[in-house]
């Protein structure tokens, strides 16, 4: 990632890699989408243990399994059925990282119930979700992994996991970002900072165009993410000492609660 916000540059080496506390038995939420109404289940456990040296003596039983890995309780369920109504296909037209999306999961008939649960610190959390999923994910049938509002291809997915092997954060799939047009301008937001326990971000009607926004967005985002930092009302961020852009907390207008509305 680029470097980032040179306003925080000491917070930055003081937070790197930090671990904001949350509420205990926070619990993450995914479906893996497959393209038949098997899931291969052994694989899954062999690609936990040669990827991720996770070992676990827990057997699939009617469609299901359940183990406990880092002090979380994973929970794998098959569902021989597609998801009801039509919210994964909706939301694949907001993805805008997969535009291929609706044409690539047309059709899949099954899905598998990813959870992890009693998570305290959310950074390790999200790695051991990412790595349960990346191993569910690398099985022939699998699809996308859908986290709404956000669709992701299995070999994207997988191949994102695999930054941890390198010490990166795959922020991408932890934290949604959407764009949308309107006359006044280009607007973004984010969906998942608030597992991270920090406030959405939002920019709204910018001039820009659709590029500067999603990528001031998500490296903003990134940044939270992998520094621990929050953003304050009234207060300013900017990618140089010269650039400040205000920060304001308010209703949000794309997504529920209060966001930092980020002016851009």
């Amino acid at each position: 990632m680029m470097e980032l916000f040179e306003r925080f540059g000491e917070e930055r080496k003081r937070n790197k890699r930090s671990k904001r506390p949350v509420e205990a038995g926070q619990s993450l939420l995914g479906f893996v989408l497959l393209r038949e109404r098997e899931c291969d289940f052994p694989r899954f456990i062999r690609n936990l243990k040669n990827d991720w040296d996770l070992g676990i003596s827990a057997l699939p039983e009617h469609g299901m399994m359940e183990f406990e890995a880092d002090g979380l309780t994973v929970t794998c369920s098959l569902v021989r059925a597609p998801l009801p109504g039509d919210e994964v296909e909706e939301c694949c037209s907001v993805n805008p990282l997969w535009p291929e999306a609706a044409q690539s999961i047309d059709g899949y008939r099954a899905h598998v119930i990813v959870s992890v649960s009693g998570i305290a610190d959310p950074l390790g959390g999200h790695v051991l979700f990412t790595q349960v999923l990346c191993s569910m994910l690398k099985q022939e049938h699998a699809l996308a992994l859908y986290m709404s509002p956000m669709v992701v291809s299995a070999e994207a997915y997988v191949q994102n996991a695999m930054l941890l092997k390198e010490g990166e954060l795959p922020v991408q799939l932890w934290v949604f970002v959407g764009l949308y047009e309107e006359e006044e301008g280009v607007s973004s937001y984010t969906v998942g900072l608030r597992n991270f326990g920090h406030e959405e971000i939002e920019v709204l009607r910018s001039r820009r165009d659709l590029a500067d926004v999603f990528e001031l967005t998500f490296n903003i985002a990134g940044y939270i993410v992998d520094c621990g930092a929050t953003l304050r009302d009234g207060e300013t961020i900017g990618f140089s000492v010269e650039q400040r852009l205000p920060l304001k907390l308010s209703p949000g207008i794309a997504v529920e609660g209060q966001s930092i509305k980020i002016g851009y």
